[in-house]
This record gives C-alpha cells, structure tokens and sequence, in this order.
C-alpha cells in the first residue's frame, strides 16, 4: 500500500532528525559517558604523585567506574618501576581490581628538557613505604602506550580516559595509532591554568623557572598536550583555577578518620595525615582526586566554560629545573626523529586563549563541600 506524501515526508524527517540527535551525542562528549553495562568504561592514565593514588583509589572504590587499566607516564613523579610497583599495589588493596593490566610509557618528553625535581621522584616512587606486592604480580612491566592502544581497541564502546599526568602515552597513542581516536569518548584531564597562575615555582626546587603560566602536568611534556588538544577527541579540563579552591584542610584530614574500615579507605586516610604531617595546610589541594570525582559525576563542577585553548610549545631556552635530570641525560632526539630543542622558557606548557585554539570543556569552579561528600561516601565513610 503506497503511503501519502505528507505521511513519507513525516518519516524522512523523523529519522533525520533521530541521525541528527545520535550525531550530537556522539560528538558532544556531554556529561555522560555511561557504558552499555550501565558503568562508565575508564582508563586511568597517571603519573604516579600522591594525589594520583587518591584519585585511582576512588575510581577503583566507585560503583560507577569499570576500570579497564591503568597506564603510567614514564615521565610523571613516579619513575616506572616504582610507579607500576605503586599501582598494583593499591590495586591489590581491591580483591576485584588486583588483575587490571598496569604499563608504563617512555621516561621522557616528547621533545623539550622538562623533569620533576628529583627529589619529588624518590618521595613519589616510597609510597611511604608501603610496597608489600603478591608474587604473582612480579611480571615485567608492559609498555604504557601499547596497554593504552590494546585497551582502546578492544573495548566494545568509547572509554573516558582519566589523564591525570603529563600526556605522552596519549599522545604517543594517537601519533601511532590515530585511527583509535574514535574510541576514545572522552579526555578529562587536571592540567593547565587558564586564568590562574601556574604553580611551577616551588621554593627550594624550581627558584630559578621564568616560567609563571604552566601548571606541571602539562609542563613536563607541552608537545604532548598539544597533540591531544588537536586531535578532535573531547576534552574536559580540570585547571588550577578550579583546584586552587580546595586546599587540603585539618577538617577533611579528620573526616578521612571514617574510611579505615576497608583497606583503600585506611590507605586514603594514612596517605591524607602523611601528606598533612609533611607539607603545611592550605599549600596541597585535591588536584586529582577533584578530577577524578568530577569525571564520573561532571554535574559537581559547578562552572564550566567552552573556550579555545591552545598549549605553547615554541622553542626557546628552557633546559629544565637544576634539580631535575640532567639535560645529558635526554636522547638527542625528540619524537618525531628530530634535534631535540630547549622550549619557551617563559610559557612551555601554558594554556592559553586562542582563536585557533581547539574546543574545550574548562571546569572553573567545583562544588567543594559535594565533592568532600562524593569523595568520602565512595570510598566507605558514613
């Protein structure tokens, strides 16, 4: 039986308009990344730091999280061996996540001489000396970017990726790989400053950096951050300018008292008092634990604007901070096969305002006390 024309032109619209609304939300990388299982598929992409053991262990503790691995930057505060050592470790804390794959990318920048003080390094790889492992866990360690490219392709559905470190592995994942990029659903990243100042200049270690713009994350590897702001993928900032509003304070350090019935909240709340009894209040805050919570429940994040950011990765005569890896030590060559070349000495990393920038979801301002609550509650308190 032949249709009327009006009736046919209702259909066609009908499901140009249904193509329409699945085109948006599959680009928009919108608030919701839930997976087809009802749990948001994520890859934990880290650089080791005592605020990143805090955030892996919310995401392993979060009912909301189906963590697929975790991959490590060779480059962050951790130095490999110690930052896979590290991770498993808290993984073991969680019978159900003991098993997930754990890889570890290449030691340095993709081009540039930047390098955490050396110092921070050997604090970062202790874990205040907690690294009982199981023996089955003293395989050789699996190449960071290549866990990443696995993981991708063989997820069923598009993962969140939680990059809280510089972004080689990213990066170098989608140099390589750029097909994957279309399985990649979103980037939620803690990084950058865009109206704040940046928090390079640390007393002691970094007197010397001109650099005032960058925040370390994406210091440490410009280029990096670079290619993944250009790669299309969607991507959620967590900067400094939403973290500067939630130091660590002697409250919450209290509250963490809670969480010592199960092994990860004991370790959450001995990693707090440790961290409160080393550095003084009010000059530590939640940077990646805020990204982390942010990214399986965006609605806390109370300010979010859609700006054009780039990252400066220009040449100039930054060789590193003194207290960092020597400049000898770097390979001759940066990524792409070229002279390895000093970056902009006073902007290497910032984030900045362009009108050639990419799209980019900022989170500005974060709902501190919901946060504290969410942080809190997933990781066993009352």
């Amino acid at each position: 039986m032949l249709m009327p024309l009006p009736s046919i032109l209702s259909v066609v619209l009908g499901f140009a308009l249904l193509a329409l609304l699945q085109v948006e939300s599959a680009t928009s990388g919108g608030s919701s990344v839930q997976g087809l299982d009802g749990q948001i598929p994520i890859i934990v992409d880290t650089d080791m730091g005592t605020d990143d053991w805090m955030a892996l262990s919310y995401v392993v503790s979060s009912t909301k999280a189906n963590l697929l691995g975790v991959t490590i930057v060779g480059n962050g505060l951790a130095p490999c061996n110690e930052g896979v050592r590290n991770a498993r470790y808290l993984l073991g804390l969680s019978p159900e996540d003991a098993d997930r794959p754990v890889g570890c990318g290449s030691t340095w920048p993709m081009d540039g001489y930047a390098s955490y003080p050396q110092l921070w390094r050997r604090n970062a790889a202790d874990i205040m000396g907690e690294t009982a492992l199981s023996p089955q866990h003293e395989e050789s360690n699996v190449d960071g970017p290549t866990l990443l490219a696995d993981l991708l392709a063989n997820s069923p559905e598009p993962v969140l990726i939680l990059a809280i470190g510089s972004m080689t592995n990213i990066a170098t994942v989608l140099k390589l790989s750029p097909h994957l990029k279309k399985k990649v659903k979103v980037v939620v990243s803690m990084g950058g400053a865009v109206h704040a100042e940046g928090n390079l200049r640390v007393p002691g270690f970094t007197d010397t950096l001109r650099n005032t713009k960058a925040e370390w994350n994406y210091y440490i590897d410009p280029v990096a951050a670079k290619i993944v702001f250009e790669s299309g993928i969607p991507i959620k900032l967590v900067p400094l300018d939403a973290t500067n509003q939630l130091p660590l304070t002697e409250a919450f350090i209290r509250r963490t008292e809670q969480l010592r019935k199960n092994a990860l909240g004991a370790f959450v709340n001995r990693t707090f008092t440790w961290i409160s009894q080393s550095v003084n209040n009010g000059e530590y805050y939640h940077w990646d634990p805020l990204t982390a919570v942010i990214s399986l429940n965006p609605d806390l994040c109370n300010k979010v604007e859609r700006l054009h950011l780039g990252v400066t990765t220009d040449a100039g005569s930054d060789t590193g901070v003194p207290s960092g890896q020597p400049m000898s030590l770097f390979p001759y060559s940066s990524f792409e096969g070229e002279r390895r070349k000093p970056l902009n000495d006073n902007a290497a990393g910032a984030t900045v305002v362009s009108l050639t920038g990419t799209y980019v979801d900022v989170c500005l301002q974060a709902d501190a006390a919901a946060y504290e609550d969410n942080f809190l509650t997933t990781l066993g308190a009352d």
